[in-house]
């Protein structure tokens, strides 16, 4: 059995070094590599890794398996933790791997139990989210109650790991860290589509009676009440977002009729078209909006990222539940791609 499993603590000077290393990953590993360069860096937030980049021997080998991880846990209930481990990208032929693998997914999961919590923090999190009495459901999406992803706030052994991959997931529920209790969360896949941003991405002109503009934070109420998934106005106010007005409004401050937004991670997240404005192609133009106009934000926080049409820079992804069939025709008409699929899992820190 391998020993040499320690995590180390990825420095904001070596993390050029970490975004270089996952480079030839990608895009597998794309929801970590566009996390780490968003920046937005907290004084909670950490960069672990199996690989020490602030040695010059970097502490493994490239052929030996390895796990990273970011992990910022003051953002629940939303994800806490993205990571990317070199098995999802190139599964080893035979199981001789499993083993080291397992170890060092038990070193991260001890790295990050380290990690505390502040408990004020949660409770006025919960609080403001059950008094908002916002609704639980989103047209065509897995309906899960809002209070599956609360509930898990008061106990800071339970964390949200976010956009895991199938083979990770499986390791994870090896060893039992899952959460039994939240199977009604981390069992539903999404499908992981990737676009490719020289394949002619340029936002639409919209049809008469629409402008486009950014999502104003007054809206962030309605924004949050069209989604299971809680979003924390901190988090909305950093993220690049795109929404659709009318221009025929009486109001001075209209609200919006569609709008999206690219996550900490990049991803197309909360991308909505009210109800009465469907069948006018709005959701897919907000899209390549954001796709054409606000990719360049990641990389512009990341001095390893100079080149924004290199191979590494040129995808985009969004995560879609499985049974959300609306939005899996949105990714397949802006020529995304299916490639496997990924989890929203609840990791109990034993």
């Amino acid at each position: 059995m391998a020993t040499d499993t320690e995590m180390f603590d990825v420095s904001s000077d070596s993390r050029p070094d970490l975004i270089r290393w996952l480079a030839p990953y990608m895009p597998t590993c794309i929801a970590l590599y566009r996390r780490i360069q968003f920046g937005h860096f907290k004084p909670g937030s950490h960069l672990f890794s199996s690989i020490n980049f602030d040695s010059p021997a970097r502490g493994t080998s490239v052929s030996r398996p390895w796990i990273a991880a970011f992990v910022d846990r003051s953002c629940r209930p939303e994800t806490e933790v993205w990571l990317a481990a070199s098995w999802e990208h190139d599964t080893p032929a035979d199981d001789t791997w499993l083993p080291y693998a397992d170890e060092l997914v038990k070193s991260m999961i001890k790295k990050i139990k380290e990690v505390g919590v502040d408990p004020s923090e949660a409770e006025s999190i919960v609080s403001s989210e059950k008094s908002t009495g916002l609704s639980s459901t989103i047209n065509g999406s897995a309906s899960v109650d809002r209070d599956h992803y609360l509930q898990h706030m008061q106990n800071e052994q339970v964390v949200l790991f976010g956009s895991v991959h199938s083979s990770t997931l499986k390791i994870l529920n090896r060893l039992g860290f899952v959460d039994p209790t939240s199977a009604e969360v981390s069992n539903i896949p999404y499908r992981k589509y990737l676009f490719d941003l020289r394949d002619n991405v340029e936002c639409r002109s919209l049809p008469a009676g629409f402008v486009y503009g950014r999502v104003n934070p007054k809206d962030y109420p309605l924004v949050k009440s069209r989604t299971q998934i809680p979003r924390q106005d901190r988090t909305l106010v950093k993220l690049p977002s795109v929404a659709i007005y009318p221009t025929d409004s009486s109001s001075t401050t209209p609200s919006p009729i569609a709008w999206a937004f690219l996550g900490l991670d990049a991803s197309l997240t909360t991308l909505h078209v009210e109800t009465a404005c469907r069948g006018f192609g709005l959701a897919k133009s907000l899209s390549l909006k954001l796709f054409s106009e606000e990719m360049e934000t990641y990389c512009q926080h990341n001095p390893a990222s100079t080149d924004y049409n290199s191979v590494q820079e040129r995808y985009a992804h969004a995560d879609v539940a499985i049974d959300n069939k609306a939005s899996q025709g949105v990714c397949e008409s802006l020529g995304g791609r299916w490639y496997f699929e990924v989890f929203w899992i609840r990791v109990v820190l034993v």
